[in-house]
């Protein structure tokens, strides 16, 4: 089985052509099998990231034909191409640059505050988030997180660290959105992380048609709606 895969070392792009040996006939590949067979045979520099059984879940996300795609899940198919994600800066390879995401979120999220009733259970919507493998998928077609890639963008996290995104993205709100979910939070909490939504651009997601997650989780009627609804004073 031919693929295509996407190479970026010291400033330039390639795409390398690349035969996929299936172990047993009928076998359906996940990416990742192709990656890692290619970096064992023909591509021993290959650089791309997983983190299967290090409890790293996420990490290994690439895009697959321009859509990203958590490679440890995703099948693969003749003719198709594996290159980084689009939506963050590429170190080598398939390899991106993550830290910037969750560096805008420092000095944004506290602990709950101490409570002595634990017997309180969050809601349902607080499990389904919980689900959350940071792969970053939502990050495709945001146009919140866009305003980080142009040219004039501004530094960003609230402690002046200008390595984190100033503006947010559908995973940034559903880290705040936790915040305001947890039962043992308070009030002043919940209203911080919502002050927190707006200043990385809630406001954006207003015109925007929608964000998905590479988890199926429902980011739009658990996350965005619901903050929207509360920050426009529903």
């Amino acid at each position: 089985m031919k693929v295509e895969i996407e190479t970026h070392r010291d400033g330039e792009s390639a795409i390398v052509e690349y035969r996929y040996e299936r172990r047993e006939p009928n076998e359906k590949p996940m990416i990742l099998d192709v990656l890692l067979q290619a970096q064992a045979t023909t591509m021993p520099d290959l650089a791309f990231r997983y983190g299967c059984r290090a409890r790293n879940c996420g990490v290994c996300t690439v895009d697959l034909n321009g859509k990203p795609r958590v490679a440890c899940r995703a099948r693969i198919r003749e003719g198709d191409r594996i290159s980084p994600v689009n939506t963050l800066p590429v170190l080598a390879d398939l390899v991106v640059r993550r830290d910037g995401v969750a560096r805008q979120l420092r000095g944004r999220l506290t602990g709950a505050a101490p409570a002595n009733d634990f017997n309180q259970d969050p809601p349902e919507d607080y499990h389904e988030l919980t689900a959350c493998i940071e792969c970053y998928a939502c990050l495709q077609d945001c146009p919140m997180h866009a305003r980080n890639l142009t040219a004039d963008a501004e530094p960003g996290a609230p402690d002046g660290d200008t390595n984190g995104y100033r503006y947010g993205s559908p995973f940034s709100l559903l880290k705040l959105q936790l915040q305001r979910l947890d039962p043992l939070n308070t009030e002043a909490g919940r209203e911080q992380a919502l002050a927190h939504a707006r200043d990385l651009g809630l406001d954006t997601c207003k015109e925007c048609a929608g964000c998905k997650c590479g988890v199926g989780i429902d980011l739009m009627g658990k996350v965005v709606r619901p903050m929207l609804k509360v920050a426009d004073g529903g």
